[in-house]
């Protein structure tokens, strides 16, 4: 398959996502954001987070590191995908964050890096989610090689977050 036909959509999939969250976003009380095909939902208690039905404080979200589970044996596979589920959510929460942060800009801020940051933040959402999936299926044999995949996916997305809220000052 051709790289540039499957870009170019998936492009123009992800702006329009993002537009219609943004312009949706300030009429819709309890805000839903679909961010590849899983559903973030801020519940009544802005202190909560759920994730593909679970539910999640705010301090587990924020208490969970990639340092605490790395390096979790292939037996412990549960408590390796409870925890990067809790990462997966403060990944969700941080988009929500920077969607309400971009909705608030003022007309007449340059908004032109912010959306490039954005949608890089995206991307690395959507490569999280995928290596989180493979590792799902991996064999002992390659048990550590995946972690180290989704590892690097979480570096991405931390580092995308971080190139989001620096790229304009409000």
């Amino acid at each position: 398959m051709n790289t540039k036909s499957f870009i170019r959509p998936t492009i123009v999939i992800l702006t329009l996502a993002m537009v219609l969250t943004i312009g949706c976003r300030k009429n819709v009380p309890s805000a839903q954001i679909i961010a590849n095909e899983t559903t973030v939902t801020a519940g009544p208690s802005p202190s909560q987070t759920t994730l593909q039905g679970t539910t999640y404080s705010d301090a587990e979200v924020a208490s969970t590191r990639w340092i605490d589970i790395k390096d979790y044996p292939y037996d412990s596979r549960a408590q390796f995908f409870a925890g990067l589920q809790k990462l997966e959510a403060r990944v969700d929460a941080q988009i929500q964050e920077l969607n309400a942060k971009r909705a608030t800009m003022n007309s007449t801020v340059d908004t032109k890096n912010w959306d490039f940051a954005m949608k890089e933040m995206g991307d690395a959402r959507a490569y999280l989610k995928s290596t989180a999936e493979e590792t799902h299926n991996a064999t002992p044999e390659i048990w550590n090689q995946q972690k180290d995949k989704v590892g690097q996916a979480w570096a991405r997305t931390q580092e995308a977050y971080d190139n989001v809220k620096h790229s304009t000052t409000i």
